[in-house]
């Protein structure tokens, strides 16, 4: 599940004219099953790369490869056979008129047709499917087994997420794309949709990019800590590394075109 990016070029074009080379032969290599956190200000290429590789828009050159097949070929419904994406909006990843259950449903009928187009599988669950969720709920340790004939438009933000969480993770993704995924929730919520996630990620064994803001989720999770400049790479840190920040240190990277020779990427 090793993920390959090597010469990735894109660009766009400026309001009032010119243009903005923003990724210019971007490299990066993530070993397969690797929790990798990215940062950086805004505007620095974060959320455009997950666009890029999940083909939301297309790359002017360059090579993205997932265990060795090139992505940069496919339209990004093929992608999504071996891309699962969390937003940031927890409107976007759930259908709010359909139950907990057929949510949990729908996810597995857009797996089955990704993978098997000829496959035709009803969205109401059956009792079977509907004993495997509330058992896989119980299991992930989320209070909402009992819940299952809720709609899901009824539960808040952080619990809507949850469940998109658990979505996604059902179509045992190879990649997974988390696109600040906690930024529109309390700090309460947020909490307990990280700790969801890790425990996610670990189960999976998925290849995972989560970008985010946070410095103290960027400091306490993953394997691997990225920052982003200008579609540049000017920070690689393993978990260990990292240590070496508080969040105001790394606050103070933010911004900053020249950071200090041990900074720069290793990539």
């Amino acid at each position: 599940m090793s993920l390959e990016i090597e010469g990735l070029s894109w660009g766009h074009a400026l309001p009032g004219g010119g243009w903005r080379q923003l990724f210019d032969g971007f490299n990066l290599h993530c070993p397969g099953g690797q929790f990798v956190v990215l940062i950086g200000s805004n505007g620095s290429g974060k959320s455009t790369l997950l666009n890029l590789i999940a083909g939301s828009i297309p790359a002017a050159t360059g090579s993205v490869r997932l265990e060795g097949r090139e992505l940069l070929r496919l339209q990004a419904h093929r992608r999504a056979r071996s891309i699962g994406r969390v937003m940031q909006n927890p409107l976007d990843g759930t259908a709010p008129g359909l139950t907990i259950a057929e949510n949990l449903r729908l996810a597995e009928c857009r797996r089955r047709s990704l993978l098997q187009p000829q496959a035709l599988l009803g969205l109401h669950p059956g009792r079977g499917d509907r004993r495997r969720y509330a058992a896989l709920l119980e299991e992930l340790g989320l209070p909402l087994a009992d819940r299952l004939e809720t709609p899901v438009g009824q539960l808040s933000g952080g619990q809507r997420q949850t469940i998109s969480l658990v979505m996604v993770c059902l179509g045992a993704p190879r990649l997974l794309l988390l696109d600040e995924h906690t930024a529109a929730l309390d700090p309460r919520a947020e909490d307990s949709v990280m700790r969801l996630t890790q425990q996610l990620v670990q189960r999976l064994g998925t290849t995972t990019l989560m970008v985010t803001h946070s410095l103290e989720q960027a400091l306490g999770y993953g394997d691997r800590l990225l920052m982003l400049q200008d579609g540049a790479l000017i920070g690689d840190w393993s978990a260990a590394e990292r240590q070496q920040f508080t969040p105001a240190a790394l606050q103070a990277l933010y911004g900053s075109a020249t950071v200090p020779e041990e900074h720069i990427s290793r990539s």
